[in-house]
């Protein structure tokens, strides 16, 4: 009798368990990537060394096209990779960062301007949206591509394209010969605009780079010369302590620092450094970190190089820091990303690094420790045969820095994250 009573709940207990199976499973993990087939998959690898916090991805999760109905999606993650804000556009986003107040900032393409200027990172559009999408401010430039900077006085500095004048383009040294655009070759203008849209300062790549000096890379088309696809601002810069600007000229191979009282460029990155290198950022301690693609390094002593991210001391020209894919070839083939890609210095002293072609967020530890390892799962197909998750780079976000207008779950949710570990212990791989 005793049994037959227990029989129910028994049941009762079982019928529990197998609905918070599936639902951990299909609604925690399986969308991480719909290629993988258990849960090992999760990106967290060691919950104690860990920055907790929100990372912000803008996939290229489109075909390039002004259809309306092709939304761009962009996402907050939290630890588990399950999104905690997603934010739609009918434009493709390339790039976005989260403002203190909680809105989004982002930079997005517009397809027909793309044609008129150098390939690759073309944008025309950067919009503020608030929490829930809609657009509280728009700027619209043709020239615009690549990267841009928030400022504390609430102007944005932005990367726009400009001709280089035909006397100066004639005796820069290097690239490919014959590679100008339509006999053109562009450089870059770098601008501040006020929330009106209106430029408040600029600086002209031509006016400071030196042709002798800042040499095309021996793979670089000449259709572009300083091709700033990264930039950073620091109000006290480790040279002499004045407000300045960091431009990563990808098609030169270096970074170049820039005073902002007089446009003059007061450090570069040492010749031989840095090959297509993406994303260079001010650190506390007055280095400057960056993602070192390694497109174009000459190859020595292995046939080829992969990618590193490097921490340099500007003032002694010494590499401190670094993270690459090891020291074999295959170890430097697996960590290669010749385009896009960042990194990112966390709080408690880590590493956000994004493998941009591959979709790929990893965070690592000052000693090499993977401890967070995700790959971007929203897909969608291009022009190829395999689906595209690239990503231009990420950033790590916490609750402590943005004021987030609505309640959201914290980037770690104990209960499913103890759900996730007690499965792991019933089905071990």
């Amino acid at each position: 009798m005793v049994q037959k009573k227990l029989l129910p709940l028994t049941l009762g207990i079982l019928a529990i368990v197998s609905i918070l199976y599936t639902v951990s499973y299909f609604y925690i993990y399986k969308p991480l990537d719909n290629r993988f087939s258990t849960f090992k998959t999760l990106p967290i690898i060691n919950r104690e060394k860990i920055s907790d916090g929100y990372t912000l991805i803008s996939p290229y999760n489109r075909m390039l096209s002004d259809n309306p109905k092709l939304l761009s999606k962009i996402y907050l993650l939290d630890l588990l990779g399950n999104s905690v804000n997603t934010w739609s556009s009918k434009h493709q986003a390339l790039y976005s960062i989260l403002k203190p107040n909680g809105n989004l900032v982002v930079t997005m393409e517009i397809p027909k301007y793309s044609q008129f200027f150098p390939p690759g990172g073309n944008t025309g559009i950067l919009q503020e949206l608030d929490w829930d999408s809609k657009v509280v401010w728009e700027y619209k430039n043709e020239r615009m591509h690549h990267d841009f900077v928030p400022l504390k006085n609430g102007n944005i500095l932005v990367a726009l394209w400009e001709k280089t004048p035909d006397n100066i383009a004639q005796n820069v040294v290097g690239g490919v010969p014959g590679s100008e655009l339509k006999g053109v070759m562009w450089s870059d203008e770098i601008a501040e605009i006020n929330p009106k849209g209106e430029v408040v300062w600029s600086w002209h790549a031509y006016e400071h780079m030196d042709p002798e000096k800042d040499i095309l890379g021996q793979l670089m088309p000449r259709y572009a010369w300083s091709f700033a696809n990264g930039l950073a601002y620091s109000d006290t810069n480790p040279i002499d302590g004045t407000p300045a600007i960091l431009v990563s000229s990808r098609s030169t191979n270096n970074v170049l620092m820039v005073r902002k009282s007089d446009g003059e460029i007061i450090w570069r990155s040492p010749k031989g450094m840095l090959s297509a290198q993406h994303d260079p950022t001010f650190l506390p301690n007055g280095n400057i970190l960056v993602f070192d693609n390694g497109f174009d390094r000459i190859p020595n002593p292995f046939p080829l190089y992969g990618s590193r991210v490097l921490e340099i001391d500007p003032l002694k020209n010494e590499i401190v820091w670094k993270f690459d894919g090891g020291e074999g070839v295959i170890d430097k083939v697996r960590f290669f990303a010749p385009l896009v890609s960042g990194a990112q210095r966390l709080p408690n002293g880590n590493t956000l690094i994004t493998d941009g072609p591959k979709g790929h967020i990893f965070e690592t530890t000052n000693e090499g420790e993977i401890v967070w390892d995700f790959i971007n799962p929203y897909t969608t197909n291009q022009t190829g045969h395999f689906p595209n998750n690239f990503i231009f780079k990420s950033k790590r976000y916490y609750a402590g820095d943005i004021e987030f207008p609505k309640e959201i779950r914290s980037p770690l949710n104990n209960s499913s994250y103890s759900l996730y570990k007690f499965l792991n212990k019933i089905y071990p791989e």
